[in-house]
């Protein structure tokens, strides 16, 4: 995994005060990129938040001629699962998943603070084949 946005989820996910529990970045076509605390569940959050945003994002291309920022999916338990888009035009997805009735100000308030969210990259590992 590349190691920046590994670093830079963790850092979201401890800076939020226990509001996150989690922090992945995903391919647009939901290949886990990165993982602030890696487990077992990333590759399927990965990829459902890829679904979600990029399905919801033609809809509204299609209907609206608006594309989407994020998506937000309120669970039954009181978590969210927050998608967004990141990186160079949007290349990247950034997915949250939170605690219960977070606090949604705060969770803002970090993604706009901390800049280097809103840039994540999808580095390439490794050097050879290119």
């Amino acid at each position: 995994m590349p190691e920046r946005a590994q670093r830079v989820l963790r850092e979201l996910v401890e800076r939020s005060w226990g509001e996150l529990e989690r922090a992945l970045l995903a391919t647009r076509d939901g290949v886990l990129a990165a993982a602030s605390n890696p487990s077992d569940y990333d590759d399927i959050l990965a990829a459902l938040g890829a679904a979600l945003l990029n399905g919801i994002e033609d809809a509204f291309i299609s209907h609206f001629a608006s594309s989407v920022k994020g998506v937000s999916v309120e669970l039954d338990d009181g978590r969210l699962f927050i998608v967004r888009a990141v990186g160079a035009a949007g290349g990247g997805v950034l997915c949250l998943v939170t605690r219960p009735r977070p606090n949604l100000g705060l969770i803002n308030r970090l993604l706009e603070k901390l800049p280097e969210v809103e840039e994540l990259e999808l580095e390439e590992e490794g050097g050879g084949g290119g």
